[in-house]
């Protein structure tokens, strides 16, 4: 049996989806496809706009054979360290062929040229003599950017004139991780069609302009598949759409607590993500907090990105301390691996990877306390705790009952 996985977010899914996983089982002839995707919260640092288990279902019903969760702190953490913690968990599952993945500029070799120029070793003077126009040559360059400080993508676009995209950016990461971890799972890229991560034009086939459409009650059927499109509207006004704004209230007596208990408990910057100058934009502009989306605008400044911002408010939204996770996110380890749904076609494949996989896998949350331990028990509580308080903001704004994560079934088609 021929595995490929797949990284996602899937927030929500859209045709852009469903031609990638079409061309994964084209290029790799692969029998199943697994789905390593964020739960209730994503790696900018936002809710995701509909809950873990319905995009479980859109996937599952897209023709994903198993879809496993991200844990959060990975889930909402940087890109370095979502990228090494979702092909942690590709690689721990001990049956992984190959991870595929959307690129903007489809160049397999190129996006390898970079991962290996990110190291600290030097690639070597002698591609110099190979051409100045030469791929290695333009390498070099690029290596020697890297190495004064510049970003991926600001130094691809310095020496070759074109913007590098979230998504090739992703993908060098990917690539550097399985190597990182000595893996031999094969790296596939799919160039990707229709609009790039960040475009939200109006027939873009990107998460970003479906979220825009639903934001602004604009009609999105052409961007997403029937089947989800009905999914969506199934749970319309009664766990969906979520934005940033529904945890408002939380956030500010979250904040407002650390900055009064500061001298005596936390500080602001123990979590993660917050550095000493978003901490002290914080303190600062606490008494203009009207709601989440304006207090990070804020709080935001030219010196980080605004997914930064956001990430920093939400990982005191959650308790997410830097001292919490340093262990696993330096070794880059996945504490265990959780089902969120699968195919009844598909069983064969989760008991594969129950056979295979070197961590715990957990398929009923109420099992897991008899087969993690404390550590990696903590961490699935972190879990739970972010699940239930995305449900928690459903249940204000919509009404609906409350459905606590341990209580929740795997999704099963």
């Amino acid at each position: 049996m021929k595995i490929c996985a797949c990284i996602c977010e899937l927030n929500p899914f859209h045709n852009g989806h469903e031609y990638l996983l079409r061309e994964a089982r084209r290029l790799t002839g692969a029998d199943c496809i697994v789905a390593v995707m964020s739960g209730d919260f994503v790696q900018r640092g936002l809710p995701a706009i509909c809950d873990k288990y319905s995009r479980a279902r859109q996937a599952l019903m897209g023709g994903i054979d198993l879809v496993v969760e991200l844990p959060v702190m990975y889930a909402t953490a940087s890109a370095d360290y979502f990228a090494q913690g979702a092909v942690s968990a590709v690689v721990s599952m001990g049956c992984v062929d190959c991870i595929a993945f959307g690129s903007e500029c489809g160049d397999l070799n190129m996006l390898r040229s970079l991962a290996g120029l990110s190291e600290e070793d030097n690639p070597g003077l002698h591609i110099l003599s190979q051409g100045a126009n030469s791929p290695t040559s333009r390498n070099y360059k690029i290596s020697q950017l890297l190495r004064e400080g510049m970003s991926y993508a600001k130094a691809y676009a310095t020496v070759t004139g074109n913007e590098f995209a979230p998504n090739d950016m992703l993908a060098v990461r990917y690539i550097k991780s399985l190597d990182m971890l000595g893996s031999d799972i094969e790296p596939i890229c799919i160039k990707r069609t229709g609009g790039d991560y960040n475009d939200h034009s109006g027939n873009a086939y990107s998460a970003l302009a479906v979220r825009r459409k639903i934001e602004k009650k604009e009609n999105f059927a052409h961007l997403v598949p029937k089947y989800v499109y009905r999914n969506l509207q199934g749970i319309a006004n009664q766990s969906f759409p979520i934005n940033s704004d529904d945890f408002s209230i939380q956030l500010h007596t979250l904040l407002a607590k650390a900055i009064e208990e500061e001298e005596d408990a936390l500080n602001l910057t123990d979590y993660m993500d917050v550095s000493e100058n978003i901490a002290g934009r914080i303190r600062s502009n606490i008494g203009k907090y009207t709601g989440y989306e304006d207090f990070a605008g804020l709080v935001h400044s030219k010196e980080y990105t605004k997914s930064r911002v956001y990430r920093a408010l939400l990982h005191i939204l959650l308790g997410i301390r830097k001292s919490d996770y340093a262990d696993y996110l330096e070794d880059c380890e996945v504490p265990y691996i959780r089902i969120l749904g699968f195919r009844q076609s598909s069983t064969a494949l989760l008991t594969q990877i129950k056979e295979t996989c070197v961590v715990p896998v957990i398929s009923k949350a109420a099992d897991a306390g008899s087969i993690l331990d404390d550590e990696a028990m903590y961490y699935f509580g972190q879990d739970v705790r972010a699940a239930n308080m995305y449900d928690m903001a459903a249940v204000f704004k919509f009404g609906k009952t409350p459905a606590h994560d341990f209580t929740r079934e795997v999704v099963i088609i």
